[in-house]
């Protein structure tokens, strides 16, 4: 930043080729300082982790959709999910371990207002079930938006924080932020960074693992949308690393439900696969 800063003065000062003004100062010099400075403020500006990461909490979770790519436990497990706000819908397709009941480890939710649906070929003639949300809870639970509010908020909310640099992601310039959450300072924390509900949740989720702190990275655009998550976690289940890329905000296409006739109900699906 600062050899652009002086790359600018440098042009001005040869343009005015000499030329003086009043007290001796080149032509040109004071837009050539205005330029530096307001230059220099907005890098400072970058710098203050806090103030940048809880605008981009707040500006993501306002987008219309974005996609999210997870990769977790060193990339052996991949998401790609997809997230609307209005209606409310998010689609998830997975890849992970095999099992007898699903032999390709490939998962896919569909999550709507009135419930979700599950793809399946448990159910001869159909390739979904649905359950309704009580069966399945809330919308929220399928975690389509990622982790941003609650990396940015723990991230705000913890002294550690501090801002590492300015890195590529996606081909796009970036702020990275790096810190230490300790989970039992952030369940005690109350201000503006983290909302309660997301705190909660958090704090809740790392306790069932048995993890006592984790190392969080975040990557902000310069528009202030949250580009890059990483969280790096030790507990009694061994250490969890995962990863989570931000895309296409306000360009996922419509998530609807699947067509009607390829819908298997929840007892039929528990039929199906009662079946030898």
């Amino acid at each position: 930043m600062a050899a652009a800063a002086g790359a600018v003065l440098a042009l001005a000062l040869a343009g005015c080729g000499g030329e003086s003004h009043g007290g001796g100062e080149p032509h040109g010099g004071d837009a050539a300082r205005s330029g530096t400075e307001a230059a220099t403020k907005r890098a400072d500006a970058r710098t203050d982790a806090r103030t940048v990461l809880m605008a981009a909490a707040r500006k993501t979770a306002e987008q219309a959709s974005y996609k999210t790519v997870q990769t977790g436990g060193g990339g052996s497990d991949r998401s790609e999910m997809f997230f609307q706000q209005q209606p409310y819908a998010s689609a998830i397709k997975s890849w992970g371990e095999k099992s007898e009941d699903n032999p390709s480890g490939f998962n896919h939710i569909i999550a709507t207002g009135d419930g979700i649906y599950m793809k399946s070929d448990h159910v001869p003639g159909k390739s979904w079930y649905r359950m309704d949300q009580k069966t399945a809870g809330s919308p929220g639970s399928a975690r389509a938006a990622g982790f941003v509010n609650e990396i940015a908020g723990s991230l705000a909310s913890t002294g550690s924080t501090s801002w590492v640099g300015e890195e590529q992601v996606g081909g796009r310039p970036a702020d990275h932020y790096r810190g230490t959450v300790v989970f039992d300072e952030l369940a005690h924390y109350t201000g503006p960074a983290i909302k309660d509900e997301v705190r909660d949740y958090y704090v809740q989720l790392a306790k069932r693992r048995g993890e006592t702190s984790a190392d969080l990275d975040m990557w902000v655009g310069k528009d202030d949308l949250v580009l890059k998550s990483q969280q790096v976690t030790t507990g009694s289940k061994g250490r969890s690393e995962v990863v989570e890329e931000y895309s296409d905000f306000g360009a996922v296409p419509a998530i609807t439900a699947p067509p009607a006739d390829t819908v298997a109900t929840w007892d039929e699906f528990v039929a199906g696969k009662a079946k030898p």
